[in-house]
């Protein structure tokens, strides 16, 4: 079984989970991304298909199935179960299937009850209980290997959709002096300064808030925002505003399918394509401004 994204914790609302049988395994990132966008926000891959879990307050039956008709090919997607989720100790269940992450060989990111093992130049402690971003998915990983090549030293940084804060704690660790995390889940807004404190990290301003909370004459060196398609898409023209002259945006949470969509609208803003990496089905995008 491979976890996506793990919802850690005793959850505050009741959760539905759906059980989605899909017999091409290449469609089920692109279901998650779906899902993702009509307000699921917890997801398992496993052989047989994905199990998706939603508020129960936000579940529309009807809404799931226009989702997913479009990637219902000759009957490979069916929805198999829907049932409303079981009490459980979230805190026992997510430490039981979270494994440390390294990427590049240089960054280690573990949860607090993992004991480090090995050398690592940077070590980032995530508990992330309601908020995404624990280095497991693809966008994550990504991210933090375009940062590890870029020179964040004294640098002004947004993480726009900071969800755990890793992106913005990583900001903090390779030098940035003034960073921004701005995330419009208020789960989000209590993790990430709970992370940083676990990390030692100080320094960095959370804001609740959409593309509304970066401040009008507000710019900076870097533009992290590992989110979706869409959100990126819609937001561009403020986060391009965002942007000192040559500075860096860095995008993910974009299907590769979806690579030359968001390059031609970026190319409308007038900024330009620096490097593009694949991992599995995910891609990452790093675009300057002039």
């Amino acid at each position: 079984m491979v976890f996506i994204i793990f919802q850690a914790n005793l959850l505050p609302m009741p959760y539905t989970v759906i059980e989605i049988a899909v017999s091409d395994e290449a469609l089920s990132e692109l279901i998650v991304e779906k899902l993702a966008s009509i307000g699921f926000d917890g997801f398992e891959l496993q052989p047989s298909g994905i199990k998706a879990y939603i508020p129960s307050g936000q579940f529309k039956e009807q809404r799931l199935h226009k989702a997913i008709r479009a990637y219902n090919k000759q009957g490979a997607v069916a929805v198999t179960a829907i049932a409303p989720l079981e009490e459980k100790n979230w805190n026992e269940e997510w430490e039981r299937n979270f494994e440390p992450v390294v990427v590049e060989n240089r960054i280690l990111i573990r949860a607090p009850f993992h004991v480090v093992a090995g050398l690592f130049d940077y070590v980032l402690t995530i508990e992330p209980k309601m908020a995404f971003g624990t280095g497991h998915h693809e966008t994550t990983c990504l991210m933090l290997q375009e940062m590890l090549q870029l020179d964040f030293g004294g640098k002004k940084v947004l993480d726009f959709g900071c969800g755990t804060g890793i992106l913005a704690m990583m900001a903090a660790k390779l030098g940035a002096t003034a960073i921004v995390a701005i995330d419009n889940d208020e789960w989000a807004c209590r993790n990430t300064p709970e992370n940083m404190e676990v990390n030692q990290i100080t320094g960095i301003e959370v804001r609740l808030g959409n593309h509304s909370a970066i401040l009008p004459h507000e710019q900076f060196h870097y533009i992290l925002a590992n989110i979706n398609r869409n959100v990126i898409l819609e937001t561009l023209p403020v986060l391009r505003r965002a942007l000192l002259p040559n500075g860096g945006l860095l995008v993910s949470g974009i299907l590769a399918t979806d690579v030359a969509v968001v390059q031609t609208a970026a190319q409308h803003e007038g900024l330009k394509a620096a490097g593009t990496q694949y991992k599995g089905n995910w891609a990452q995008i790093t675009f300057y401004a002039p």
